[in-house]
């Protein structure tokens, strides 16, 4: 019998469905770590632990469970990007047998538990891949299957919560980091859909959702009136947030993971065939050619100055001219592999490798390694 060809974008998208249902049954190290920054401290979700490190000596301040610890019913896996409060930080904590997940409130300044949502004797949450969000006092998470939660982050108490519609494919999944702009909150799914929610009460507001014509896996971009997203049909979006209208869009090689970095009047995305493209505030290009990695860009770009920092999922970290694209330095560091985007804390770029030897890796502004931090 003569088996049908499979699309390499279709084998593509099946890769990514089979490690994260690794993710949510076994606790595999198919996950990729989730970085917030606050002032000079890094907050890390990075499977086993969560982690507090000071970005400039890379000393770790904290960690999540500790190393003697009990961490009662926020045992588990971490990946989601926490939310770091005045006093707080919030966690998911993923049981790696079933998927299921919880939140958990952490001291700021020591990591020590002090309350968990949902308790241990209630139900638990669905899987949670997006990072969460605050908002100074409450904390918002969107979950695998289709939940929109506030919470109080000092005491978790829940606020509200919606369930998103359904559109004809099931539950309204989401993976993506969601946005705040003004009194909403933007939700992106994996069902092609763009939603807005009253950050108060959870209502939806737009009167329509936006349509995309793929899945919206990666973080959103919010700058000043425009949301820029991208999307599993190979485009970035640029959409009014106050309405869901689209304004334009630009087609690139291949998938859009996460929103662009945005700098001047310039946007800096990479797509899934690892080309990093620089346009403008109308989606038109800026350099003469796309840069081409070594590996998908999955993560959103970072611009410092006049520099691009791009990670691959090779492993390498290029550091580009943001003029005209051209390549100033890379630097490998396989076998790890480059997930999550890069950030600036300290004078410092700071990348968190998934796989490898270690867990966060340091460089200056040139990309000279500055230190790192071991499993």
């Amino acid at each position: 019998m003569k088996l049908a060809a499979i699309s390499w974008k279709n084998a593509l998208w099946i890769g990514i469905l089979l490690a994260l249902l690794l993710t949510g049954c076994s606790g595999a190290g198919s996950s990729w770590p989730g970085i917030q920054v606050v002032g000079d401290i890094l907050y890390v979700a990075d499977l086993d632990h969560v982690l507090a490190v000071d970005a400039r000596s890379g000393r770790e301040l904290w960690r999540f469970p500790q190393k003697d610890g009990n961490a009662g019913a926020c045992a588990g896996s971490y990946h989601a990007a926490p939310a770091v409060l005045e006093g707080w930080v919030v966690i998911a904590a993923e049981n790696p047998g079933t998927g299921e997940s919880r939140l958990c409130g952490l001291e700021r300044g020591s990591g020590a538990l002090q309350w968990v949502y949902p308790p241990s004797d209630q139900r638990p949450l669905g899987p949670i891949f997006a990072g969460l969000i605050a908002d100074g006092t409450r904390v918002f998470v969107g979950t695998g299957d289709g939940w929109v939660i506030a919470l109080e982050g000092a005491s978790g108490r829940v606020l509200w919560q919606t369930r998103l519609p359904e559109a004809g494919r099931g539950a309204a999944r989401i993976w993506a980091t969601p946005v705040l702009s003004g009194t909403l909150l933007i939700v992106g799914t994996m069902d092609h859909r763009l939603l807005a929610l009253d950050v108060d009460s959870g209502a939806l507001r737009w009167p329509a959702p936006f349509q995309a014509r793929g899945a919206i896996a990666g973080a959103l971009t919010l700058d000043g009136d425009t949301l820029y997203v991208g999307a599993f049909d190979d485009h970035l979006y640029a959409v009014d947030p106050t309405t869901g209208q689209e304004r334009w869009r630009f087609r690139a090689n291949h998938w859009v993971w996460d929103g662009p970095a945005v700098v001047g009047d310039r946007l800096i995305v990479g797509d899934m065939s690892g080309q990093v493209f620089a346009l403008d505030r109308q989606g038109r290009p800026l350099w003469p050619r796309p840069f081409q990695a070594n590996g998908p860009v999955r993560a959103r770009p970072l611009v410092v100055e006049n520099r691009v920092y791009v990670a691959d999922e090779a492993g390498w970290i290029h550091l580009l001219n943001l003029e005209d694209g051209a390549k100033i330095k890379s630097v490998n560091l396989a076998p790890g592999r480059l997930l999550t985007a890069p950030v600036a804390v300290a004078d410092r770029i700071v990348v968190a490798p998934t796989g490898g030897p270690f867990r966060l890796v340091a460089f200056g502004l040139d990309l000279t390694e500055a230190w790192k931090l071991g499993r």
